[in-house]
């Protein structure tokens, strides 16, 4: 019998090199979020993991392919933060994306400094990889602010454009309040957007020519 199909304690040994894959993800996940992407080698990595560097070469080539692992694990929990409220109107929608989006950043700050932080510059490609998450986040919130506008007719680049505009906003609020220790508490910064949060949808739907029908 291969080595690839071989029982050890019960577990194969596809099975064995995807459990060393999720120990090494969730170590990562855990420097880059503490002490940060460039503070972190492969060294640190395995030994956080509790596994040496061959099994980390098995299943990466370099610590930028285990940031991409992380970052996707990451905005993966985000996005079904993010995008798990409803809402009857448009505001009602937007509202609940960022009051998701500041718990969520608040709740858990080790994911919240990989996506707010750590992906940032690193490379073209990890770059790449952190607009097309934001976009995909961003198209999927437009569609709900559509949805909830009955009659709403746009063409897809104004959507997306909408799209860029509303998460790119919302990242830049919730880092602002990360950097500022929290404050003021959150709902009480939500109350003082609520005064404007209407505003915002309005005014980037008018600006971009949304047709309402």
């Amino acid at each position: 019998m291969s080595d690839e199909g071989r029982q050890y304690a019960g577990s194969s040994a596809a099975e064995r090199t995807s459990a060393r894959r999720e120990q090494i993800i969730a170590a990562g996940l855990s420097l880059f979020g503490t002490q940060g992407y460039r503070a972190t080698t492969v060294g640190a990595v395995c030994e956080s993991a509790g596994l040496n560097k061959r099994y980390f070469y098995e299943s990466f080539s370099t610590l930028e392919d285990l940031l991409c692992a992380v970052y996707e694990q990451v905005v993966a929990d985000l996005r079904a933060t993010v995008l798990a409220g409803g809402g009857d109107s448009a505001p009602e929608v937007l509202r609940g994306f960022i009051a998701a989006f500041l718990h969520w950043a608040q709740a858990d700050p080790v994911r919240a400094r990989v996506h707010l932080f750590e992906v940032l510059g690193v490379s073209a490609r990890v770059d790449e990889l952190y607009r097309r998450h934001g976009r995909s986040i961003g198209g999927e919130l437009v569609d709900r602010l559509a949805a909830s506008v009955p009659g709403l007719r746009a063409t897809d680049e104004k959507r997306r454009i909408l799209g860029d505009v509303l998460v790119g906003a919302g990242i830049q609020l919730v880092v602002d309040w990360v950097i500022s220790g929290y404050e003021p508490p959150r709902e009480e910064l939500l109350a003082e957007m609520d005064g404007t949060v209407e505003w915002v949808v309005a005014a980037g739907m008018s600006a971009l020519g949304f047709d309402l029908g």
